[in-house]
Parts: structure tokens; C-alpha cells; sequence
């Protein structure tokens, strides 16, 4: 922790083997949630372990003007994957990708749980929901302002606020139509989880968290029970495991176990979020701000994202590229994960031919906004061009659904004291990106058990 930060100190732990009740892999945005929830009972000992270090983000950190994602960022990782020059970002600290990412905290819609197995209720859902977003919640949650959106922002609500319906500011359920974007945040910096939840409860004893420690795999008796994590410093023994590694970091545990119910898969099937780029060039500079203010929803499962400004402007070391405006199909499109090397790889197949023609049409219209008088003096004539290929979100998810794998609650299914809370166990996709939602699973699953 650097010496100006008011938070209190992580604990550390000796070299050996520690023994909890439970252990908790991945201090991110739901390890944080079930962190403070389970070590509320004072009678039960709970582990915290996170990889990333142990030093607190400070505010230069938590920039919503930034990304602090590039390649020396010292609070994220890197996947690689098969798509030419691409990789895939993902937090490593303390808060997890709560504090890397762009800030968006958007529901789900309402119709996105109505597969989701029993116990799943929209009002349990939307109690847990109302306890991160509410007015009084735990994640500082706020919609940009009109004076935030940006001349690009502002021409984009502009032009379809004449075409498809609004979301009222004051509401929280998204709708087919135009989202203001949802922050975590106070002010111009991300809130994260660690704040939220870990910060007050970092002082019980009976909670350990240590960071600065790579969990290598799951300790496992006859294939069938899990008894613990080895670490790359110490093992622990539990009486039951979860883990909130995020679905890259879980599916690389999870692939190098020898977990029965696996029956020795070299991969796990997941799903992602296709996007593709509509991209431009700005007559001038974009005022700072957050990167995605707002994004329109439409009828046929596309989130339309209006970028502020280039990505480069945001991530160290990118090359400018141009400002976007990204298409992107929220239906799954398939991601096989694969082991490599202490992460996994991501190995991509091709958007269904529904999901391709939908991102196409939607391009079209995405150009056609471009060329408006709603965005004359901000785009360059001539400069829009859409990419050939899509990219993806860097929101990979299911590879242990609901009520599939793992119960309503994550306990994984032909296991014992092993459970899984985090986007690997999403049963489905939503209409808006999964950080809100995968923080209310969370809070529903922590509080039951």
C-alpha cells in the first residue's frame, strides 16, 4: 500500500498452509462482495486471494478519464487470443476490473432473467441490484450528466432521441432505446468493489486478505472433493472454495484441476460479446471524460456504443486508430478458453450468420447517423469506414451456467466444497455488458448462504 493512501493495511501471511473456513480466489468485483457479506458472521474464518498487488489503487489509478489497461499497467492482464493483434485486458487488484474498467454499471433488462433457474425472482434480483445502483448504494452509482455526454454524446441521443424511446435518468432498468450510461463512481473517479465492500471490513479478524499471491490450482481428493488452493506462496485448506477469479482467471483453475466432472477438457466453451467497428475521424479533439457516456439498445439484441474520443486517448502505447462508434451483438457468440502458460488463450468462432447480419444492418444505420447534420463539425467528411472483420468486448462469460453446471447458487454439480461466483456462471446473456449484473449474483448468492 503507498504511504498516502487512507486505506487500511492488507493482511500478510507466512509461507506454509493457512486453513479457513472458506477461501475466496480473486479480490474483483464479486470476490469483494462475498468477502464482506460471508465474514459478517463473526465465527467464520475467511480467506481473500488476489494476485494483483497489494499496493491500493490511488485516484490517478481510478481516472474514468483513462483506461489503465496497456501493456505496463500495473493493475491489469493481458490473454492472448486468435484474433490478429488483439488481446484481452482484464484487472489484476485489489477491486478487480472495477478498477480498470470504463465505469458502466448497467443493468440487465428485465426480460434477459426470464430463463434463469428457480430462486432467481425479478424482485430478489432487483433488491440486489438496488443495493449496488440504488440511492443510497453501495457503488455511488450516477447517470452521466447532460454537460458530461460530450459533442459527440450529445448529437448521438440527438438523433435517435427522434427515433426510439429514452430511459428516463431517474429510472434504472434499461430499455430498447437510448441508455444514458450508468458510472460507479464519486465524481471522475471509478468506484470500485474493494471500496464499497472490502474497505469496511478489513479489520475483522476473522477475514485474511492477501494479495500479491497466485493461486496455481485446486487441491482436489478422488476427482470429486475440493479441499483447498495451492498457492505460488503458501496452500490453504477450506471447507469450501469459491472462486471469483473472473472467467479467464477461473477457467484457467478450473482447466488445471483434475476435477472429475471435467472428465480432462483441454478447453471450456464460453460466450462473447461480437462487435463491430464503425470508425472516424473528430475535426477536433473531444473533451476529456468517460469513455462510453451513452449507447442506444435496439430490438434485435445490439448495444450501439458512442465512444467519446480514440481509444488511444484513454490506454497507454495504443496506436490512434480513430474514434468508434461500436456495433456490438450481445447473443452469445462462441469462445473456446484454453490453458496457456498460467492464463488461458482465447480461440474464437464466427458470430452466428443472424448475429453477423444484425451487426451489419446496424453498421449501416451507425453510418448513416455519422453522416447526419446532427454530427456536421465533428466528423471529418469522408473519413467513416467500418471494419471488415468484428472485434469482442472483452466480456467473456458461461462457461459453468446456471442450473447447466453449477445450481442456482454456484455450487458446481458432482463436487463437493467447490463454488463458482462470477461470470463464468451467467446462464445467459443480457442486452447491456455483465459488470453490474455479475456484482448482483454477488450480493444474491452471498446473502444465502
Amino acid at each position: 500500500m503507498t504511504r498516502r493512501s487512507r486505506h487500511p493495511a492488507l493482511k500478510s501471511a507466512d509461507n506454509g498452509r493457512l486453513t479457513a473456513d472458506v477461501v475466496i480466489v480473486g479480490a474483483g468485483s464479486a470476490g469483494c462482495v462475498l468477502a464482506e457479506k460471508l465474514s459478517r458472521e463473526s465465527g467464520r474464518d475467511v480467506v481473500l486471494l488476489e494476485r494483483g498487488p497489494g499496493r491500493w489503487p490511488g485516484p490517478e489509478d481510478r481516472d474514468l478519464r483513462r483506461l489503465p489497461i496497456g501493456d505496463r499497467a500495473p493493475y491489469a492482464v493481458r490473454h492472448a487470443t486468435d484474433l490478429d493483434g488483439l488481446t484481452a485486458a482484464r484487472g489484476c487488484a485489489v477491486g478487480g476490473s472495477s478498477v480498470v474498467n470504463g465505469g458502466y454499471f448497467l443493468r440487465w433488462h428485465q426480460d434477459d432473467f426470464a430463463d434463469w433457474p428457480e430462486g432467481w425472482g425479478l424482485e430478489a434480483i432487483d433488491a440486489a441490484y438496488s443495493e449496488l445502483d440504488g440511492s443510497d448504494g453501495t457503488m455511488g452509482v450516477s447517470p452521466v450528466s447532460d454537460d458530461e455526454l460530450g459533442d459527440a454524446g450529445t448529437a448521438f441521443e440527438r438523433y435517435w432521441s427522434s427515433r426510439e424511446v429514452t430511459r428516463p435518468l431517474g429510472v434504472r432498468w434499461p430499455v430498447i432505446g437510448v441508455n444514458r450510461v450508468l458510472g460507479n463512481r464519486s465524481g471522475m473517479l471509478r468506484r470500485t468493489a474493494a471500496e464499497a465492500y472490502l474497505e469496511p471490513a478489513l479489520r475483522r479478524p476473522n477475514l485474511r486478505v492477501v494479495a500479491d499471491c497466485e493461486v496455481r490450482r485446486l487441491e482436489v481428493s478422488d476427482g470429486r472433493r475440493v479441499t483447498g488452493v495451492a498457492t505460488d506462496r503458501f496452500a490453504v485448506s477450506a471447507g469450501e472454495v469459491i472462486l471469483a477469479a473472473g472467467t479467464l482467471g477461473t477457467a484457467r483453475l478450473l482447466l488445471g484441476s483434475d476435477l472429475e466432472v471435467l472428465g480432462g477438457a483441454g478447453f471450456l466453451e464460453a460466450g462473447e460479446h461480437r462487435g463491430l467497428v464503425v470508425s472516424y475521424r473528430r475535426t477536433d479533439p473531444a473533451e476529456p471524460g468517460m469513455v462510453l457516456p451513452t449507447v442506444l439498445h435496439t430490438v434485435d439484441g445490439l448495444e450501439i456504443r458512442c465512444y467519446r474520443d480514440d481509444f488511444a486517448v484513454y490506454i497507454e502505447g495504443v496506436p490512434p486508430s480513430g474514434t468508434m462508434v461500436e456495433v456490438t451483438a450481445m447473443r452469445r457468440s462462441p469462445v473456446k478458453l484454453v490453458a496457456d502458460r498460467g492464463r488461458v488463450r482465447l480461440e474464437f468462432g464466427e458470430p452466428s450468420p443472424e448475429a453477423t447480419a444484425s451487426m451489419r444492418a446496424g453498421a449501416d444505420r451507425v453510418v448513416e447517423m455519422l453522416r447526419s447534420p446532427d454530427f456536421a463539425g465533428i466528423v471529418v467528411p469522408g473519413s467513416v469506414s467500418v471494419a471488415a472483420v468484428p472485434g469482442f468486448s472483452q466480456h467473456a462469460w458461461g462457461t459453468m451456467p446456471m442450473g447447466v453446471w453449477t445450481d442456482a447458487l454456484g455450487a458446481v454439480y458432482g463436487t463437493e466444497g467447490l463454488r463458482i461466483v462470477d461470470g463464468s456462471i451467467l446462464p445467459t446473456g443480457g442486452h447491456s455488458g455483465p459488470h453490474a449484473t455479475i456484482m448482483m449474483m454477488a450480493v444474491h448468492i452471498a446473502s444465502r448462504i
